[in-house]
């Protein structure tokens, strides 16, 4: 008997034919003595468009009452889904997050999971049912809904799959796997069928879509193997773990001491707002829920890269809080490459600035495992382009 946690995102999710498909496939693929637990997101851009009705009425919504009205797009996915398995013949229970018992924090928009009491998942399962799982939401100790940011249905699942001590936890997309860039803009990348914990979280957190970065800092800490595979084909896509053979796949085929490029991932569209580390910045910093994508710090100031999409959000926060930023600086982006051996190399810094020196460069950083290039939003997609040509492809 296995226990199975499988997640399927917006677009994997974004109309009845694709719900009816995967409904299909389950029913197909499913062996007889399998726990089957599904996390669900919101259908298509469900959330995007629940958002856009809340701005419509004023710039700056309840965060609580934003909360109750995103969770809206889950319920209805996960009814859906329950209906379909029901007509493939399967027996099937939605529940909500809170349902589900994701115990978070109070910070709503962006809240943290602190606990998981998954005890009636556990009862349906026993009875031979599906459990169909609202992502992203859950309630707080003080009985809030509330929702955990962006990418949260990830978050959610790996969560699940470390309490019911899952045998895999599988995140559905409408890609293959995890690529060495983003397909949707280089024509030949290269799937990765396996990859370890760490380079997995530098490319969600420098802007890879396909996990968010939350659930694979769980799936670390608990050991949680975790698949990404398409929701079209249902075919093995990439494993996220950390065994031996995922080091020898990415060892291969170079020599000793070459610079190893695993992926080169990217976020566009970023809002630079650089404020000054006074006393009334520092209170604001230390009661922060909304999301950002870096910081900077630097002689008494602090560079928040926020996506676009917040802007308006963020505006009201610094109003409220009294601080105007020294400069608001918009459409600028991050180009990252990950891999080993790239840090602490002037002779490859230099080589990288001559091949994409005229994309209007405006900062270079490093870690021991990655590179970010700060450059106008506008020539991501070009540098993405060259550098994976050049250092993962080998063609320039």
């Amino acid at each position: 008997m296995a226990i199975i946690v499988k997640k399927f995102g917006g677009t994997s999710v974004g109309s009845i034919d694709k719900i009816k498909h995967v409904a299909h496939e389950i029913a197909q693929r499913m062996e007889p003595d399998d726990q089957i637990v599904i996390v669900v997101s919101a259908m298509g851009k469900t959330t995007d468009e629940l958002f856009r009705l809340a701005y419509q009425i004023t710039d700056h919504p309840s965060r609580r009452e934003l909360d109750m009205l995103l969770t809206a797009g889950e319920r209805i996915t996960m009814s859906l889904l329950s209906v379909a398995l029901h007509t493939e013949g399967l027996s099937s229970i939605s529940f909500t997050g809170s349902q589900s018992g994701i115990i978070t924090d109070g910070s709503h928009g962006n809240a943290k999971i602190i606990n998981v009491n998954a005890f009636r998942i556990r009862e349906e399962l026993d009875k031979g049912k599906i459990v169909i799982v609202a992502g992203f939401q859950g309630v707080s100790l003080q009985k809030e809904v509330t929702t955990l940011g962006r990418g949260g249905s990830d978050t959610t699942a790996v969560a699940l799959a470390s309490y019911l001590k899952a045998d895999t936890c599988e995140i559905f997309t409408d890609v293959d796997g995890v690529f060495t860039a983003d397909p949707r803009i280089v024509a030949d990348p290269d799937l990765l069928p396996i990859i370890d914990y760490d380079e997995m979280l530098a490319l969600a957190y420098n802007g890879s879509k396909v996990l968010h970065p939350r659930a694979v800092e769980f799936a670390m800490k608990y050991k949680i193997p975790v698949e990404v595979k398409s929701s079209i084909s249902f075919n093995p896509g990439t494993l996220v773990t950390l065994t031996e053979e995922s080091f020898q796949f990415m060892i291969k085929e170079v020599n000793m001491e070459d610079r190893m490029i695993t992926a080169v991932a990217h976020k566009s569209n970023l809002i630079r707002y650089r404020m000054e580390q006074n006393d009334r910045m520092r209170f604001l910093m230390k009661n922060w829920t909304n999301e950002i994508y870096k910081y900077v710090v630097s002689d008494g100031q602090i560079d928040l890269y926020i996506e676009s999409f917040y802007a308006t959000e963020i505006d009201n926060i610094f109003k409220v809080n009294e601080l105007v930023p020294l400069s608001k600086t918009p459409d600028l982006g991050y180009v990252t490459m990950v891999g080993i051996g790239i840090n602490l190399d002037l002779p490859f810094l230099n080589k990288l600035e001559d091949l994409i020196g005229d994309l209007g460069i405006q900062q270079i950083n490093h870690s021991e495992r990655t590179i970010d290039i700060l450059l106008p939003s506008v020539n991501v997609e070009a540098c993405v382009q060259t550098l994976h040509q050049r250092y993962v492809k080998g063609k320039l």
